[in-house]
């Protein structure tokens, strides 16, 4: 728990300890919220996000769902041609 939470002698003997609270839990809160931001930031920057997500938007994965939904395809080739659609280079 933060200090400035329960009393203390330095606030007790202070005029007007509100002041102090207020501006202690401020800083507390300013704290914690740079702390995630900064965390936020670091979090993304090792795990970036693919472009595309799940190929949702990506026509060409859209057709290749769509051959192996009618039976066109097996799904080895499905798997395949997905792979390669997603990552045309062959790099994992």
């Amino acid at each position: 728990m933060h200090p400035f939470y329960g009393p203390s002698n330095r606030l007790m003997s202070a005029s007007d300890d509100r002041a102090s609270g207020l501006i202690s839990m401020a800083a507390y809160l300013a704290f914690w919220a740079a702390a995630l931001v900064l965390a936020k930031r670091e979090v993304d920057a090792r795990w970036p996000r693919r472009p595309g997500g799940d190929g949702a938007s990506d026509p060409a994965i859209t057709v290749v769902r769509d051959r192996f939904a009618r039976g066109d395809i097996d799904e080895s080739q499905f798997r395949a041609m997905v792979r390669v659609l997603r990552d045309p280079d062959g790099q994992p």
